[in-house]
């Protein structure tokens, strides 16, 4: 009697488990099948990594305890590979009989990544790559792939719903959700990364279930990213404004936003020297309207450097609003931002100190109101599209919102909605206009 499988891929997993591109992302829509193949492929059964004692393979998720599952999922299926693997708990980490190792991992800051500094592995997968809202993690770990034997290559691998849009830049992904090849000519060694799309009836283990029949029943953005495997609507699950942001897309009000020389534009601000500095560029309109025309964000730099860019902007300046910790001196110069600012020719109004959750409140009040240019404001709308609470591990409840990249480009949304009301169009330009005498009494 022959003895029963214990797990067969599908055709879609066959082709992500024998790519051989330096990086491979495969996913897209639900159901899939993407956490079994990646946790397959960290075998590195293509080349028989596991059975190298140099081999080592890592495999992330976001938090320790999203790797429960996929720590479940190998207990079942390693020792069918190799009787002699071993788990050790105190490691999370698999060792086989080779003496090859497959250890789990999670990043749940940024900073945690840096405890893989100085290692080296093989095979690196992240699974559900979009629950990272930026490429720091994804970028350092690809920095790890080293190997001490020849016959071992190195891998990079990952699996997601549709998520952020560096995933999709970094993959060259469509927001079809098409399959797609990016070729990076590196010092003549060209490196790959490709996407493998797949769907819920590529699973055939799936079909009969009533998995798709629940997905039909999701709200429309949920269904076509999931059902669909759309990368055009992407909501991050604990996104702080998500409704509103989608409100915002289906409504039309991202889209050309052109500079309306009529109008006064006035800039907002979140400060940060040795972080993210976020500049705002918006006119207000006599309705009320919030025209949202451009958008600077930039790393350790100094003032000034914002200063000739946005006079190189072909705008005419009314206010630049910044938060209160522009009124503080600094200890070396003497000086605040705002005097700073205003040395350069710029007219300065120092927001007050406000509770963040107050000024979110506010926030959600204007984007009514709000259209976002879709070309020169991307950076402020994928701020927007990612900045979320915090999620409890361990009851799930959200706590307060995340400081990240996205949270820069937020904050400054943010007090935009403190200011807005005081954005006016009364005065022309930084000098009063000179008429003609006519000798007209």
């Amino acid at each position: 009697m022959s003895e029963p499988i214990l797990w067969q891929p599908t055709d879609k997993q066959s082709e992500f488990l024998s790519a051989t591109e330096d990086e491979v992302l495969f996913g897209g829509a639900a159901g899939g099948g993407k956490s079994d193949a990646i946790v397959i492929d960290a075998l590195g059964a293509a080349f028989d990594g596991w059975k190298n004692p140099r081999y080592r393979a890592l495999l992330i998720r976001r938090s320790f305890p999203q790797l429960r599952e996929l720590i479940d999922r190998t207990r079942v299926i390693y020792p069918a590979v190799d009787p002699g693997a071993s788990f050790k708990e105190a490691d999370k980490a698999w060792e086989f009989s080779s003496g090859a190792k497959m250890i789990f991992g999670f990043c749940e800051r940024d900073p945690d990544v840096y405890q893989y500094q100085g290692q080296e592995f093989q095979w690196i997968g992240i699974d559900e790559l979009g629950h990272f809202p930026t490429a720091f993690v994804y970028e350092y770990l690809t920095s790890r792939l080293r190997s001490p034997d020849k016959s071992l290559s190195c891998y990079m691998r990952a699996t997601c719903n549709p998520g952020p849009k560096w995933i999709m830049q970094r993959f060259g992904i469509t927001k079809g959700g098409q399959a797609s090849l990016v070729q990076l000519d590196v010092e003549g060694r060209i490196f790959k990364r490709r996407f493998i799309p797949s769907f819920l009836s590529d699973n055939r283990h799936l079909e009969g279930t009533g998995y798709r029949e629940r997905l039909l029943q999701l709200p429309d953005a949920e269904r076509q990213m999931l059902l669909e495997g759309r990368w055009d609507v992407y909501d991050v699950p604990s996104a702080v404004y998500k409704d509103e942001m989608r409100q915002v897309r289906d409504d039309g009000r991202i889209r050309p936003v052109p500079h309306d020389p009529m109008l006064k534009t006035h800039t907002v601000w979140d400060l940060g020297f040795a972080d993210y500095m976020s500049v705002i560029f918006v006119q207000r309109g006599p309705d009320g309207v919030l025209r949202v025309i451009d958008y600077l964000q930039d790393n350790r730099k100094p003032l000034d450097y914002y200063i000739r860019a946005m006079n190189a902007k072909p705008y005419n300046y009314g206010t630049d609003f910044i938060p209160h910790d522009g009124a503080s001196k600094h200890f070396l110069t003497g000086k605040s931002t705002k005097e700073v600012m205003e040395a350069m020719g710029r007219n300065v109004i120092v927001l007050p100190r406000t509770d963040v959750d107050e000024g979110i409140k506010l926030a959600r009040m204007v984007f009514s109101r709000a259209y976002f240019d879709d070309r020169k404001t991307e950076g402020l709308i994928e701020a927007l599209q990612t900045y979320k609470y915090g999620v409890n591990g361990k009851t799930g409840a959200y706590t307060q919102p995340v400081h990240d990249d996205a949270s820069h480009g937020a904050d400054a949304f943010r007090y935009l909605a403190m200011c807005e009301g005081q954005m006016n169009n009364g005065d022309w330009g930084s000098q009063k206009l000179t008429y003609p005498d006519m000798g007209i009494i």
